[in-house]
């Protein structure tokens, strides 16, 4: 195919990220929490013209709860600090491990997927785990998706900020 790989580094722009996601809402604000990369993912979608999500109906949804972890990159020596500014807000976390070790980043942080209990608003999460130092980043992508992608027996694109978006939304969310 002719594609050359380059490291992040070399990189100034790309025209187009593709990938997947949990859930993205009606405001295109998605939840990533399975891979624990979203460090790396929010990197390309700075450096990216368009971040499509390619996603099946099912995670088109407006969640009541989140019931999926949200996952956080941290840095070690931050685990106790971290759990004790968490519980304040009502929310915990679970240390992920593999043979009895924390999992680590390419960064060398581990990952957390933290349990959110009192509230279900991206937004207000989203500036609660940006407030604690000590994370590195969480699985929420707020301001990053351009366009989704999705297979309904073909596929259906959407665009971020156009004007038909919130009736196409409300066309999807009424057929789940």
């Amino acid at each position: 195919m002719g594609l050359n790989l380059v490291e992040f580094e070399e990189v100034d722009q790309v025209d187009w990220t593709f990938d997947g996601c949990d859930w993205i809402n009606r405001k295109f604000q998605a939840l990533k929490t399975r891979g624990g990369i979203q460090t790396e993912e929010k990197m390309l979608a700075q450096v990216s013209k368009h971040y499509v999500l390619l996603v099946t109906k099912d995670k088109l949804y407006d969640p009541k709860k989140t019931e999926l972890p949200i996952c956080c990159e941290i840095l070690p020596n931050s685990i106790k600090v971290i759990r004790k500014k968490l519980l304040n807000y009502n929310a915990d976390f679970n240390l992920r491990i593999s043979n009895n070790m924390p999992i680590k980043t390419r960064h060398g942080n581990y990952l957390i997927d933290v349990q959110w209990k009192n509230s279900d608003i991206p937004e207000y999460i989203s500036t609660v785990l940006d407030s604690l130092a000590g994370i590195v980043s969480h699985s929420f992508f707020l301001n990053e998706i351009t366009e989704v992608l999705y297979n309904d027996d073909n596929v259906k694109h959407i665009h971020k900020n156009r004007e038909r978006e919130e009736e196409e939304w409300e066309n999807i969310i009424g057929e789940l």
